[in-house]
């Protein structure tokens, strides 16, 4: 009997490797980024020029008019470089994650080969075939089909999609391919990324986070590229966009940046705010290499990555707004906040996303294998320090705070049908921000304040989110006895109640430090809540894992008739072993 089993073909044929260098797009984009900035250098030159004291008359109304409009066209020209040159980023980036998946259809491809190989193999193996064997055989015949299928498919796909970032290069190009299109509003904005940017919803219209995450969820996919590298400033701050958009969105204004301050450096014209937003540039460079590069705890072989959610390296005259991620924000089960406090502007970003590794290492080494994602983010005006009066007051805290509920609320609406366990850390002066973006706000699922002077508007925990507050406190930190409690809280000095005390009705966690020396606890107990190895890494991890319940409880400070108020951890001895806690180390 004569048995024919079909075994399919090995398609496609020949797996296209897309075209292009991205290395070189990248060099173009440097030269084009360095080029706007000699347009700018020019324009401004131009501007400074105008008043030239003592000449008046004809002649010098007529420098004054050509001057004047050479400036203008010039700095007109500088949007315009700056825009092909993000085009030009935005293309090597794409073109990088086309040829990754490139490889990834080639390895898919040469595991399917070999599968088909074995099934031919074994067929003329098998003399004297079984039924059982025959249908096994065919089986495997079927399931090679279908894979080779999905295979021809994915492939169509990332060849529309080589496609696509190819004519959307084309189109940056030829929208400031004259002088005049050069000159004007909306050089180097292809038709595709304009007009998808004036659909209802777009980010920067007013829209809500959820009407904004709408908005995207109806581009399609050539339509999202075109608007990243036409729009990085409003996709980059668009509340209800996925983190990975905004991270691709706002890595091109950190690549613009870099490149075009970095060449007015050279020159010897850039000014002291274009200085500071350069170092802010340089720290948001060095932060997200860090993070690309960690490794996860539990498994050394995946690199969770980087995401960089929020980019505003003028903002506050140089301060800057930033926020770095360390994971996945759009899959992550497990989500964290952190909201610093005085003394933090951008220059503190490598620091802080560091914590944030120890963070994502405790939250996975001690945690129920969940993914994990911890955020560093400044998105308000800190005071800069005890002299700032600033500090004496809740109002930036305020202001930070609707800046931070915003935060949480594009971040829940980005992940509708997704939603992740939220926790919500505010650390000294942002754990009063903290306080009062979740004040009455349900958004998040877990409050965590650290280091606190005081919860700002929240009289007792029930006032913060769902109820779940925990509050970590080292009885050294000089910082947290601020908050109002006893004697201290007649005076005023602090920022609301003192939320590790019993009145407040918070869990408190064990967050004390084995090193009790004078030395450090004229300060390094207020910063070291994020330390490797210590009680407050250990606890805050656990809640993060949505394990709170199993936090290593400590008595909460109280305030009795007949003295200052009373801490029972100053006699506690602290320990530095956490449970569960591997010594194996995560780092680069």
């Amino acid at each position: 009997m004569t048995v024919t089993i079909e075994i399919p073909a090995s398609v496609p044929a020949q797996l296209k490797k897309p075209e292009g260098d991205a290395g070189g797009a990248d060099t173009l984009a440097t030269t084009l980024y360095a080029a706007a900035g000699r347009y700018e250098e020019f324009a401004d030159r131009a501007k400074q020029l105008q008043d030239l004291g003592s000449w008046t008359g004809v002649a010098y109304r007529s420098y004054k008019e050509a001057s004047g409009e050479a400036s203008g066209e010039h700095s007109a020209m500088a949007t315009t470089v700056r825009r092909v040159g993000r085009g030009v980023t935005a293309f090597a980036d794409t073109l990088r994650d086309l040829l990754r998946e490139h490889e990834e259809l080639v390895e898919r491809k040469r595991s399917l080969d070999a599968r088909r190989t074995q099934l031919i193999a074994d067929i003329n193996a098998a003399t004297d075939p079984t039924e059982n064997d025959i249908a096994a055989f065919r089986e495997r015949a079927v399931d090679l089909r279908a894979d080779y299928s999905e295979l021809v498919t994915a492939d169509d796909d990332l060849q529309r999609r080589v496609r696509e970032n190819e004519t959307l290069l084309r189109q940056v190009f030829e929208a400031s391919d004259t002088l005049s299109e050069s000159l004007s509003a909306d050089g180097g904005i292809p038709p595709m990324a304009e007009s998808a940017m004036n659909l209802p919803g777009a980010p920067g219209s007013g829209a809500t986070p959820e009407e904004v995450q709408r908005w995207w969820e109806g581009l399609s996919e050539a339509e999202r590229e075109a608007v990243i590298a036409a729009y990085p400033e409003r996709i980059g701050q668009g509340d209800g966009l996925p983190a990975d958009a905004r991270d691709q969105a706002n890595r091109v204004l950190l690549d613009d940046d870099l490149a075009r301050l970095a060449s007015k450096e050279a020159d010897g014209t850039i000014d002291p705010l274009e200085r500071k937003v350069l170092a802010n540039a340089q720290q948001a460079r060095d932060s997200l290499a860090n993070a690309d590069a960690y490794t996860d705890p539990l498994d050394p072989g995946v690199h969770p990555g980087g995401q960089l959610w929020l980019y505003d390296p003028a903002a506050y005259d140089g301060d800057g707004r930033v926020a770095v991620a360390v994971g996945d924000l759009d899959t992550a089960t497990d989500v964290a906040v952190m909201t610093p406090g005085i003394n933090t502007d951008m220059s503190d970003t490598t620091y802080y996303t560091d914590r944030m590794m120890n963070l994502y290492e405790s939250t996975r080494y001690n945690g129920d294998g969940s993914s994990v994602a911890t955020m560093y983010w400044l998105g308000y005006d800190a005071p800069h320090g005890p002299t700032d009066l600033a500090t004496l007051t809740e109002g930036r805290a305020e202001e930070g705070g609707r800046n931070l509920a915003d935060a949480i609320d594009g971040l829940r609406a980005s992940r509708p049908d997704d939603p992740a366990h939220l926790t919500a850390i505010g650390h000294s002066y942002g754990s009063t921000t903290t306080a009062y973006a979740t004040h009455g706000n349900d958004a998040v699922d877990d409050v965590v304040l650290i280091g606190s002077p005081g919860a700002g508007p929240a009289d007792t925990a029930a006032d913060l989110g769902q109820g779940n507050v925990y509050v970590g406190r080292d009885s050294r930190d000089f910082v947290a006895v601020l908050g109002d409690e006893g004697w201290i809280g007649k005076f005023g000095l602090g920022l609301g109640t003192d939320p590790s005390s019993e009145d407040f009705e918070a869990t408190r966690f064990e967050a004390e430090d084995v090193d009790r020396s004078w030395i450090r606890n004229t300060g390094d107990a207020h910063s070291s809540y994020f330390d490797n190895d210590s009680e407050s890494l250990y606890n805050i991890g656990r809640i993060v894992d949505g394990h709170g319940g199993d936090v290593n409880e400590a008595e909460q400070s109280y305030d009795p008739w007949w003295g200052p108020p009373q801490d029972p951890e100053w006699d506690r001895d602290p320990t530095a072993d956490q449970p569960g806690r591997s010594d194996t180390t995560a780092r680069r």
